[in-house]
C-alpha cells in the first residue's frame, strides 16, 4: 500500500518538531535543569544531541524514507529485527494509553482555570482537610527526586499539612485510594475529560488534511506565543533576574558527576523520540528524493533551542514566585505530575490575574499532548496499514477509531481512584528498559547486519549525495556505546516503584516486569521464527538468508509510482 505523502515538507518538520517538544519538555526539562547544575546541564545535552541525537534520527529518516513504510514493515531491511517493529508499536500502545489520561487531567485543570476563584489557591473548598495551607501561606519546599510520575506528600518547612493545590490535586482530582489493592470508583468528572479529548483526537486523524493542514501550525506554533508571553511577562516581575542567572550560569563543578552526563544523554535521546517508531513511520510520507540529512539537523537543532527557550521562560517566573516566597531557586526541584498539577497550579495562583495565567498554561499543555499523542496514534495506525492494506484502504476510518477506541477504553482504569498506582507502575516499567533495546538493535541491525555501505547507496539513490563519513561512525560506533551506557545505568540504578510514601507490593514488581517484556518479547519470537522459517540447509545458512533484506525493500526510486494525494490527518 502506497503511503501518501505530506502536502509540504514544512509539514513533515513541524509534525516531528511538535512530537519531539511535547509536554514532557515542560514536566522533565526543568526538573533536570535543577537537579543537575543549571546551565552545566545543557553542556552535556547539547553535546549528545549533536553525536547521538541526530546521527539516531537520521538513520531512521533514512530507511523510513526509502522503505516508505511504517514502523513493522520497514525492518524488512533486515527481516530477523521485524520483532523491534512490533515492540515498538506494542511499547507505543502502552504509553499512549497512560499520556491519554495526562491529556485528560490536563483539560480538567484548563476547565477549572476559569472558577471565579482558582479552586487550589485558598482552603475553602469541600475536599480541604484542617491542616490545608492556602497559596498565599504555603512556603512548600519541593525536593522530590523521583522521576516521571511521582506526587507523593509533600512537606512544608514551617506547617505542617498540604497545600491547596497539592489537595486539589489528591483529594478533589484523583480522590486518591490507599494503595494498588484498592482501585475504588471511577472519577466521573475525568471521564468526561477523557471522553472529550478522545473525541477531538479522533476528529483531528478523521478529518484529513481540510483540518490538518490549518491546524497544524496552530498547535505547534501556540505553544511558542504563549512561551513567548510567558517569558516576557516573567521578565518584567521582580526575582525573574535571578531564576534565569540559576538557569543560565553553569555550576561545573556538577560536570564532574557521571550522573549528570548519563541524564543529559538520555534526555537527548528521550527528546527526540529515537526508537518510539515515530520518526520511521512520519518519514515513510516523505517524497523519495527528500534531503533528510537536512531535516535531521534542522528538527534537532530547533528542537534543543526551544528546550533552552522553554527552560528560560520557566526559570524567569519561578525567580519571580522564589522571590515572593523568600526562599530559593532549589525549593521548586520536583518533576513529573507534582511539577505540573501542583508546582504549576500554584506558582500561576502568585501571578496577577491568575485565572488567564493557568489558562494558558494548561491550553499550552494541552496542545503540546495533542502535538505528541497524534503521531504517537499514526504509528499504529501505520503499521495496521501496512499489513491490512486492503481493509485500511476502504475503512481507515474505522481503523484509526479502533485504535483511538481501545486507548480510551483501557485509560479507565487511570482514573479510578487507584488508577494513580497502576498508572505509575505501567510508567515505571513501559518505557524502560524497552525503548533502550530497541535503540541498541537498531543500530547493530542497519550499521552492522544491513550495513552502512548499503545505507549510502540507498541514500545516494534518493537525492545523489552520501552522507558524512563522521555519521557513519557515529551509527556504527558512538550511538550504540551511548544506548549501552544509558541502558547499563539504568539497570544500576534501578529501584522498585513508589508513589510517594507508597511502596509498591513485590507481586506489583512482578507485573511491571512483565509489562517490560510484552514489549521485549516481540524480539526474539520474531527472530527465532525468521530463522526457522528462513531457507537453508544449515542453521548458519538460515541465519544469513533472514537477516538478508527482502527484495521487495530494495527499489529503484525510477520505478516509483507517483503520488497524488496528500498526507493524511497529523500534526
Amino acid at each position: 500500500m502506497a503511503h501518501q505523502q505530506w502536502r509540504s515538507q514544512l509539514d513533515y518538520i513541524i509534525t516531528l518538531l511538535g512530537f519531539s517538544v511535547g509536554s514532557g519538555t515542560f514536566i522533565k526539562f526543568p526538573f533536570y535543569c535543577m537537579r543537575n547544575g543549571g546551565g552545566a546541564f545543557l553542556i552535556p545535552f547539547v553535546l549528545f544531541t549533536v553525536i547521538g541525537a541526530i546521527p539516531c534520527v537520521f538513520l531512521e529518516m533514512s530507511i523510513g524514507q526509502y522503505s516508505q513504510s511504517g514502523p513493522i514493515k520497514v525492518w524488512d531491511i533486515c527481516p530477523a529485527f521485524k520483532g523491534i517493529g512490533v515492540g515498538c508499536v506494542v511499547c507505543s500502545w502502552m504509553f499512549y494509553t497512560y499520556y491519554n489520561v495526562l491529556f485528560a487531567w490536563v483539560t480538567y485543570y484548563f476547565y477549572n482555570s476559569f472558577s471565579t476563584h482558582l479552586p487550589w489557591e485558598h482552603c475553602g473548598n469541600a475536599w480541604n482537610t484542617p491542616t490545608c495551607i492556602p497559596v498565599n501561606h504555603s512556603s512548600i519546599l519541593f525536593n522530590v527526586t523521583d522521576s516521571f510520575p511521582d506526587t507523593g506528600k509533600l512537606t512544608s518547612n514551617s506547617t505542617p499539612g498540604m497545600s491547596a493545590a497539592e489537595e486539589f490535586w489528591r483529594f478533589q482530582t484523583l480522590n486518591i485510594s490507599d494503595g494498588l489493592h484498592s482501585l475504588g470508583g471511577i472519577r466521573w468528572h475525568l471521564a468526561v475529560c477523557l471522553i472529550i479529548t478522545n473525541i477531538i483526537l479522533f476528529l483531528w486523524i478523521f478529518q484529513g488534511i481540510k483540518v490538518t493542514g490549518k491546524l497544524v501550525y496552530v498547535t505547534v506554533g501556540v505553544p511558542y506565543i504563549l512561551i513567548t508571553v510567558f517569558l516576557i511577562r516573567g521578565s518584567l516581575l521582580p526575582g525573574s533576574a535571578e531564576g534565569m542567572a540559576y538557569y543560565i550560569y553553569p555550576r561545573f563543578e556538577k560536570l564532574r558527576d557521571p550522573k549528570v552526563w548519563v541524564e543529559a544523554c538520555s534526555y537527548a535521546l528521550y527528546s527526540m523520540g529515537v526508537a518510539s517508531g515515530c520518526i520511521i513511520t512520519m518519514s515513510g510520507h516523505n517524497r523519495i528524493n527528500n534531503n533528510c540529512f537536512k531535516d535531521a539537523i534542522v528538527v534537532c537543532l530547533v528542537d534543543v533551542a526551544t528546550t533552552v527557550y522553554i527552560g528560560l521562560a520557566f526559570f524567569s517566573i519561578i525567580g519571580h514566585v522564589a522571590y515572593l516566597r523568600g526562599v530559593s531557586i532549589d525549593a521548586f526541584e520536583s518533576s513529573g505530575f507534582n511539577l505540573a498539577f501542583i508546582v504549576y497550579p500554584e506558582i500561576m495562583a502568585y501571578l496577577p490575574l491568575s485565572q488567564m495565567w493557568s489558562a494558558l498554561t494548561f491550553i499550552t499543555l494541552m496542545t503540546l499532548a495533542i502535538d505528541s499523542m497524534v503521531p504517537g496514534i499514526e504509528i499504529i495506525v501505520a503499521a495496521i496499514e501496512d499489513h491490512l492494506p486492503r481493509l485500511s484502504k476502504k475503512r481507515s476510518w474505522a481503523v484509526k477509531c479502533v485504535v483511538i477506541l481501545s486507548i480510551a477504553l483501557f485509560g479507565l482504569i487511570y482514573i479510578s481512584q487507584g488508577g494513580i498506582y497502576v498508572l505509575t507502575l505501567f510508567d515505571w516499567f513501559v518505557v524502560f528498559p524497552s525503548v533502550a533495546v530497541f535503540a541498541i538493535l537498531e543500530c547493530l541491525a542497519v550499521g552492522w547486519l544491513y550495513g552502512t555501505h548499503r545505507l549510502q547507496e540507498a541514500i545516494d539513490a534518493m537525492w545523489g549525495r552520501r552522507m558524512p563519513r563522521v555519521l557513519e561512525l557515529c551509527m556504527k560506533y558512538v550511538c550504540p556505546v551511548l544506548f549501552l551506557v544509558v541502558f547499563a545505568y539504568s539497570v544500576y540504578g534501578y529501584r522498585p516503584p513508589k508513589y510517594g510514601d507508597y511502596y509498591f507490593p513485590g507481586w506489583a514488581n512482578v507485573i511491571g516486569w512483565m509489562i517490560s517484556l510484552v514489549s521485549i518479547l516481540p524480539i526474539p519470537v520474531m527472530f527465532t521464527w525468521k530463522v526457522c522459517r528462513a531457507p537453508g540447509a544449515s542453521l548458519v545458512e538460515k541465519l544469513k538468508r533472514a537477516i538478508q533484506p527482502k527484495k521487495c525493500w530494495i527499489f529503484s526510486p525510477q520505478e516509483e509510482p507517483p503520488y497524488t494525494a496528500v498526507l493524511q490527518p497529523m500534526i
